[in-house]
């Protein structure tokens, strides 16, 4: 068994505990434009057929959207990090976009969309010299792996899980075992109990934790996943070695190629084996599939990290006049989090409207990464961009640089800054447009300044919005009134994830698109009302009965009366309808 090598990391790296200011972000592993060009002309010529190349292209990104004759290209990001030259390269690519902007998804991914065939090979060769890959950003295959984006630098982190993100990215790109599987496959991994990355959502999740020899390991969890029946994942070990984490990750996925369900497409995923034989059945499955892998085990990871202990500080905003009056102290409040690094911080930077963000933005966040800390933009699975390691000191330059690129609005970590997936803007499965109503509540929300309430959303049940993970979690869904359709969301209350796994969110019933913000605003209005002492008000909605909070909504859920606007969706002038598309998601 050989090593994984991964880059060494020097003193520098050691001293400022950020593995990724040195990691080499190449992650092209062959030329993929002279084989696309080639299947793409078969395809044209007749010769190839259309659901082979539809899963050939997927596997390397190229993904249908509702509109005919233009696709969305997904920009795998492993990790969700980018160098600054790769994100001036993805600058050039979003202003040439013929929307001119691309949106960050909630797996750390950039998806533009409304691309024609024939500038996609031109495209991929531009990624590729900047290594860039798109192989495995779609399909049935090991999906981008994310991670929790403060990984290396963070206050609570056990170790940085930066090297096992990197080490599992390269084993599993394009390696014929991650290939060719009964539906896609996600791995995250999450730095500490608190699992930012949400692991417990994931196919294979891995938490850092302290191994029984004192060194870092991995809580190993599986079978997690939202869509129409969402799971929190089961563990399979408490303390896995990291450095042989590619060991169980080979075992499961190997469980998955023979027991995952090819026949039935919704029932694909990896949750649905668990789902089916329940868990004493699946652990002793996979302990046979374990067994096997270690009879000829993967390479291990070459890693050298260390156990961390928990940094207790934080940078304290400024409260004087002048930075309450200019927005300075808002800002700071609702941007900056503390680092391990005493005096070292974390600067998230906003991006509304489904994450949209533009080329100038990229540059500029490129620009100010050099600038003034770690030379690398992180993208999060909020859909927002993170700027790391930045001194305190330097914290009001950079907020003047930002206002300047209008990169300043406050508010990246409170409530307003909604997470939502495209909807019926681009996507065949869409019913309801999502993004159009995330845009209206971040308007209705600003003010509010909740670090701990999220509000999550997606314009159909397949949950690329995570809205079951949501304090509030939205999803579209159509009501026939008098036979005319009329959008609707699903609403639903409590959902979070945290180091015991993942809660879902109860539902309300359904409330008309027009009517979900002064739902919202009556369930805030009621934890608000209801929090106790030292109780936040996601606290008090999650620890609230059902009961009680559906009656708060009752008259707004499915009334017999709807205006004539209720049949129109949130900022559309046409009247409702619902086209049935087939979607890409599994072909």
């Amino acid at each position: 068994m050989d090593d994984l090598h991964l880059a060494p990391a020097d003193s520098a790296t050691a001293a400022a505990g950020s593995y990724a200011s040195q990691l080499d972000t190449n992650w092209v592993v062959k030329d993929e434009v002279d084989e696309f060009v080639q299947k793409t002309d078969a395809y044209v010529k007749g010769e190839l057929d259309p659901d082979a190349y539809r899963a050939y292209r997927l596997t390397r990104g190229v993904y249908g959207q509702r509109q005919e004759d233009v696709y969305m290209m997904r920009i795998k990001i492993p990790g969700g990090l980018v160098d600054t030259a790769q994100a001036r390269l993805l600058a050039e690519l979003l202003d040439e976009a013929p929307l001119r902007f691309g949106n960050i998804t909630t797996r750390t991914n950039i998806q533009i969309h409304h691309i024609p065939l024939p500038t996609v090979p031109a495209w991929k060769a531009r990624l590729n010299a900047g290594g860039i890959t798109q192989i495995d950003a779609c399909g049935n295959a090991v999906r981008t792996v994310t991670q929790d984006p403060y990984a290396g630098l963070a206050a609570d982190e056990v170790f940085d899980t930066t090297p096992f993100m990197e080490g599992i990215t390269r084993f599993f790109l394009d390696h014929p075992r991650g290939r060719g599987l009964p539906r896609k496959f996600k791995i995250a991994l999450s730095t500490s109990e608190a699992d930012r990355a949400m692991a417990a959502i994931h196919d294979v999740g891995l938490v850092a934790v302290v191994g029984p020899d004192g060194g870092p390991a991995f809580r190993v969890l599986c079978g997690g996943g939202l869509a129409s029946m969402p799971q929190t994942g089961m563990v399979l070990h408490e303390a896995w070695p990291a450095n042989q984490v590619l060991t169980p990750l080979l075992a499961v996925i190997d469980m998955f190629q023979e027991h995952g369900n090819r026949k039935v497409r919704s029932k694909a995923r990896i949750k649905h084996v668990l789902r089916k034989i329940k868990e004493e059945a699946f652990a002793a499955l996979y302990q046979g599939y374990l067994e096997a892998v270690l009879r000829d085990p993967p390479p291990a990871l070459t890693a050298k990290v260390s156990v961390r202990a928990r940094a207790d500080w934080r940078p304290t905003p400024p409260n004087d006049d002048i930075s309450r009056a200019n927005g300075y102290y808002d800002w700071f409040r609702s941007s900056v989090e503390p680092t391990w690094r005493q005096g070292h911080v974390f600067v998230t930077v906003r991006f509304d409207h489904g994450g949209r963000v533009r080329g100038d933005d990229l540059r500029a966040l490129a620009d100010l990464a050099e600038r003034y800390g770690e030379p690398l933009v992180w993208l999060t699975q909020q859909q927002n961009a993170m700027l790391r390691d930045i001194p305190v000191e330097k914290l009001p330059a950079l907020w003047r640089e930002l206002q300047q690129q209008n990169l300043a609005r406050p508010g990246a970590l409170w409530s307003g800054n909604v997470t939502s997936c495209p909807g019926t803007s681009t996507c065949n499965l869409g019913i309801t447009h999502s993004r159009n109503l995330a845009e209206q509540l971040t308007v209705s929300l600003q003010s509010r300044e909740d670090q701990d309430l999220t509000i999550k959303m997606s314009g159909c049940h397949n949950s690329c919005g995570q809205h079951h993970v949501g304090t509030i979690g939205l999803y579209g869904a159509v009501r026939r009134v008098n036979g005319m359709a009329a959008p609707h969301y699903r609403l639903m209350v409590g959902g979070f994830v945290d180091g015991a796994g993942a809660r879902f969110g109860e539902s309300m019933g359904l409330v008309p698109a027009r009517r979900v913000p002064e739902a919202i605003d009556r369930l805030l209005a009621f934890g608000d009302a209801h929090k106790s002492a030292g109780q936040t008000t996601a606290e008090a909605l999650r620890a609230a009965s059902v009961e009680a909070l559906t009656a708060i909504v009752a008259d707004l859920v499915e009334p017999e009366e709807l205006s004539p606007d209720d049949f129109v969706d949130i900022g559309l002038d046409e009247p409702f309808h619902v086209i049935s598309r087939a979607g890409e998601c599994a072909a």
